[in-house]
């Protein structure tokens, strides 16, 4: 088994203003469960599996600021284990911008408090989904969420789509364990550094306890990356051409 295939990717982490408000949509909007507050993180789970995981991090206006122009996140693709569950959350009231009909049942879009645009769905094929008005469903009480989901795929908006093709192709020689896909736009912001907007900050992977931390630093350093990697060899980080961090973690 090589380095690369014992990577396993947790979940995307974004950098926001209000976290109550924040908490509030992810918890009613895309049926996220909140496990724990710590600092300025918020940390969530499906609800009948733990190990589905999404973070969101405070970080207030006198710090940091809304993005001027297209966000580096266009779409966030979540797919549910359970397609009643998604009909659940648009009975129980959830914010949905756009809802589709597909062959499992309903998906649809939501947009949170930063901007960031989600489509939940639970299709084998999203080519499937068809856009239709609302539709009027009964509320389920004992529907608290998600029971379980998947990160599917991250669109970005990025300045140079080949350059964001190639660092990913090369610097992982194309085992990157993340579906990505690159828009082509325009915007100062799309390379901003990640403390500084409110936006998609981190993609954070999880390696095994025995992993050898040390040697992918040695190998992405031979690839021409900047690298961080703290003296518990725990925690590694590097920077796409978006200034997205990349984290692997024991």
């Amino acid at each position: 088994m090589t380095l690369l295939e014992q990577i396993r990717f947790n979940h995307p982490v974004l950098r926001v203003n209000n976290r109550d408000r924040n908490i509030d949509f992810y918890e009613k909007s895309l049926g996220f469960k909140l496990v724990s507050e710590e600092n300025a993180i918020a940390i969530f789970s499906a609800w009948e599996n733990p190990d589905a995981s999404f973070i969101i991090e405070e970080s207030p206006s006198m710090r940091t600021r809304a993005v001027e122009g297209p966000q580096k996140a266009n779409k966030i693709i979540i797919k549910a284990s359970k397609a009643s569950d998604i009909a659940a959350l648009l009975g129980n009231g959830a914010a949905a911008s756009q809802v589709f009909q597909g062959k499992n049942g309903y998906a649809y879009e939501t947009v949170s408090p930063e901007g960031a645009l989600f489509l939940l769905h639970a299709e084998d094929d999203l080519d499937s989904l068809t856009a239709i008005e609302r539709p009027d469903l009964a509320q389920e009480p004992s529907v608290k969420g998600l029971s379980d989901f998947t990160f599917e795929k991250i669109v970005l908006n990025v300045q140079d789509v080949e350059l964001s093709k190639a660092f990913y192709q090369n610097t992982f020689d194309g085992q990157f364990p993340l579906n990505l896909d690159f828009l082509q736009a325009q915007g100062d912001d799309l390379a901003v550094e990640p403390n500084v907007t409110w936006d998609l900050e981190i993609l954070e992977f999880q390696v095994p306890q025995d992993y050898p931390l040390a040697e992918l630093k040695a190998y992405l350093e031979s690839k021409g990356l900047s690298v961080y990697l703290d003296k518990k060899e725990t925690v590694l980080v590097i920077s796409d051409p978006s200034k997205i961090e990349i984290w692997f973690i024991k």
